[in-house]
């Protein structure tokens, strides 16, 4: 009895010659679109930085075509493939998101103790908010703020970057607001 059957050494052979195939048609076609790009970098004297991009683009999506192809080639269906693709990419923006209110608060602490627009004690208002008050602390994620009537307020770090604060010279005569008794200069 052989080793290989030959159903077995035909399948071998057709699954070689068809990857081969596959690279090799990969690779032609890459080496005619190379081609092509140089010819029109030459005539248009179009700039190497403006069609590397493009260059990326089409050399991974005839990788990514060939290696769909080599897939179903094994047998491995394409549409599971695409799932997985998908979830993957689904689960990665979500974290992204999750993540990037966290990593905004971070570094926006880091700006904040860096260049110093307030320090714990000094008189800030948020511009368009009811947020005013003395800074009693500052975290990595929220500086905290008592207002002159007791009232504490959580304001994420990223907001003082986001929108305009104020850092009055005379804190308690801005909390009161105008004085009607007195006349308007």
């Amino acid at each position: 009895m052989n080793f290989f059957e030959n159903t077995e050494l035909d399948a071998i052979l057709r699954h070689a010659l068809t990857t081969t195939g596959i690279l090799l048609m990969a690779f032609a076609i890459w080496l005619l679109l190379s081609r092509g790009l140089n010819a029109l970098e030459r005539r248009t004297k179009i700039s190497q930085a403006v069609l590397l991009p493009v260059r990326l683009a089409l050399r991974y999506g005839i990788m990514l075509v060939a290696a769909l192809l080599l897939f179903s080639t094994y047998g491995i269906q394409i549409g599971s493939f695409w799932t997985v693709v998908s979830t993957v990419i689904g689960l990665v923006a979500i974290g992204f998101v999750a993540v990037w209110s966290v990593l905004s608060n971070l570094s926006a602490t880091f700006l904040l103790l860096i260049f110093q627009p307030f320090r714990v004690g000094d008189y800030v208002a948020i511009v368009g908010e009811e947020v005013k008050g003395r800074v009693i602390d500052i975290n990595f994620m929220f500086t905290t703020i008592r207002s002159l009537s007791g009232d504490t307020f959580q304001v994420p770090n990223n907001q003082f970057f986001q929108k305009s604060s104020i850092k009055p010279a005379d804190p308690e005569a801005f909390e009161k607001g105008p004085d009607s008794s007195s006349p308007p200069s």
